[in-house]
Parts: structure tokens; C-alpha cells; sequence
């Protein structure tokens, strides 16, 4: 019987449609509610005298910053609403049992209860939001090397795609293929192929930039995509980006080499990331067939093919796919 997802009631879709946007929320934003939620319920509270009791409202004000803010800082809020709670109400909220005949060390004891209480639900906070960051992450990436999945590059690129055109950016589309690693896994074993992979994809994400991406999209196939600020630099990002490539399988010392098909095009024409993906894929094929171990480029701005290196005009190349 096929599985499905557990029913949710429409509290628990709005407490998780709450809590997403919460984990949204730039930190100064986080931290500018956090402390203003925190003077008005003490000044409430102030007012209100021992009459109504406001812990619900410091309990939810210390969850809610060890969701967005990290545990550490939770507690810290927690902790202290409990004695400012206290202080507040001349410790009659802490000590609700002075002047009935309750000895201290009771009263202590009933105070110690409140800030375990306190820093147990914090704590779930907290948890609930490293899960579901874990959970995320594990969405997002690819389950052997960490470098993210095809799903979640696709997704990030059209990000990335709006902001070059927003920006007037080019944008370089590398797709990357593994020249030999057949060999590995068929003579040292698919232990030996993995841990090749986990290097390479460790050392390629640390090749490039923080905003730029790279994904693994196939057993030995990998994409980078990398904004620059025009087609003219994105020859010089992509014959980089090879080099680089080549010089950490180079270092790895297994007899493996890298194959690269770029696509250089300009932020405002892009219409569709499929078909970038598609055609920087083509190219790639194109190195295959030809040899391997080298890159293949074609630029938006060309009109005709050079002479001095394989590349050709984007638009040309992208009616070929398209037929």
C-alpha cells in the first residue's frame, strides 16, 4: 500500500505556515521583535499588577527567539523573563506563596520548577527548528557528495536568472562531465568512486564563489552556474572554472580528467532555464565526442564561430536543441 503524507489538521497548517515565515525573518528583524515583544509585555505586565499573569506571553517571547535566533539566545531570554517576571511583581509572580506560610527553600524549589519548565520548552524550540533545517538541507542536497541536488539547482538557478536580469548580468552555465571515472569504479570499486566524487565535489564548491552554484545532477555529471558581469567575462569565469577543475583532478592523482560545456548568455534574454541546462549539456557532449578533457563555450554575443577556440553563437546553438 503506497504511503501518504500524515493529515494536518488547519491549526498545525497555520502554526507551520507561522513558523516557515518565522525561519524567514532577516536576524535584525528577529532580534528588533524579539526585544520590543519583550519591553511591552514587561511594561503590560507592570501595569497590570499581580491581577493577570502575562508567563504565557514571556514563555512564547523566549520560543520564538530560539527558533529565529538559536537556542543559546533563547534560554537567555527565557531565563531572564523569569526573573524579570519577578522583579517586576516584587517577586510575588516568582514566589507566589510568600505570606502562606510556605517555607523558602519551597518557594526556591517552586522557582527552579518554572525556569526547568521554561528551559525545556525552549529547548523543544530550538530542536524543532535544527530539524527542520536538517530536514531542508537533506532536501536540498545531494545524499553522497552534499553539493546540492538537480531539483534544488534548477530552483536557485531561475533566482539567480532574475536577479542577473534585474542587475543586467550575464550569467555562465557549466555543465561538467568526469572523464574516466568509469574506470575507477569498474577497477578499484564503487567505495573508490564515491570518496573521488566527495573530493572533487568538496574542492569544486570551494573553487567558487558563495552566490555562485554547484550541484551534482547525475552519477558522474555536475552543473555550476556563475554570475558575471558580462558575456566578455564570462569567457574568462568558464575557462577559469575548467582550469580549476582540472587542477583538483589533477592533484587527486586518479588519471581523471573533466569535460566542460559553458553557456555564456546575458541575464535579460534567458526565457527558460530548461533550455540552458539543456544546451550547456549538448555542448558538454560536444567535448565528449571530440575528445574530452577540454570545454566547449558558446556566447550570446556571438554572431559567427571563432576561429580560435569551439564556440559559437548561443542563439544558433539553442535552434539546434530546440529542433
Amino acid at each position: 500500500m503506497p504511503s501518504r503524507p500524515p493529515a494536518a489538521s488547519r491549526l498545525s497548517t497555520l502554526l507551520a505556515t507561522l513558523a516557515d515565515a518565522a525561519t524567514r525573518l532577516p536576524r535584525g528583524l528577529a532580534w528588533l521583535l524579539t526585544v520590543g515583544s519583550l519591553t511591552a509585555v514587561a511594561a503590560a505586565d507592570y501595569l497590570t499588577g499581580l491581577e493577570i499573569s502575562l508567563g504565557t506571553a514571556y514563555l512564547m517571547i523566549a520560543c520564538f527567539a530560539a527558533w529565529c535566533l538559536g537556542e543559546r539566545i533563547g534560554m537567555i531570554f527565557g531565563f531572564g523573563s523569569v526573573l524579570l517576571a519577578g522583579w517586576i511583581n516584587g517577586f510575588h509572580s516568582a514566589f507566589p506563596m510568600r505570606g502562606l506560610g510556605i517555607s523558602d527553600v519551597a518557594m526556591i524549589w517552586n522557582t527552579c520548577g518554572r525556569l526547568l519548565s521554561t528551559g525545556m520548552l525552549v529547548a523543544l524550540a530550538g530542536g524543532l527548528r535544527c530539524a527542520l533545517d536538517q530536514a531542508r538541507w537533506r532536501a536540498s542536497t545531494d545524499g553522497l557528495t552534499g553539493a546540492l541536488n538537480k531539483a534544488t539547482f534548477a530552483n536557485r538557478m531561475q533566482t539567480l536568472v532574475t536577479l542577473a536580469r534585474q542587475r543586467d548580468e550575464a550569467l555562465v552555465v557549466a555543465y561538467v562531465d568526469l572523464d574516466g571515472f568509469k574506470a575507477i569504479n569498474d577497477n578499484m570499486g564503487h567505495a573508490a568512486g564515491d570518496a573521488l566524487l566527495c573530493r572533487f565535489a568538496d574542492a569544486a564548491g570551494e573553487a567558487i564563489r558563495g552566490s555562485d552554484l554547484f550541484a551534482r545532477v547525475g552519477g558522474d555529471e555536475f552543473m555550476a552556474l556563475l554570475t558575471v558581469a558580462d558575456c566578455a567575462q564570462g569567457d574568462v569565469a568558464a575557462e577559469r572554472l575548467h582550469a580549476r577543475l582540472s587542477d583538483i583532478l589533477r592533484a587527486d592523482g586518479q588519471g581523471v580528467t573533466c569535460s566542460v560545456g559553458a553557456l555564456i548568455v546575458e541575464g535579460t534574454r534567458v526565457a527558460h532555464v530548461d533550455m540552458l541546462i539543456d544546451a550547456a549539456d549538448g555542448l558538454m557532449y560536444e567535448v565528449k565526442r571530440a575528445g574530452k578533457d577540454s570545454i566547449r563555450i558558446a556566447r550570446d554575443d556571438l554572431q559567427q564561430v571563432s576561429r580560435m577556440r569551439p564556440r559559437r553563437a548561443v542563439s544558433s546553438f539553442l535552434a539546434e536543441q530546440a529542433a
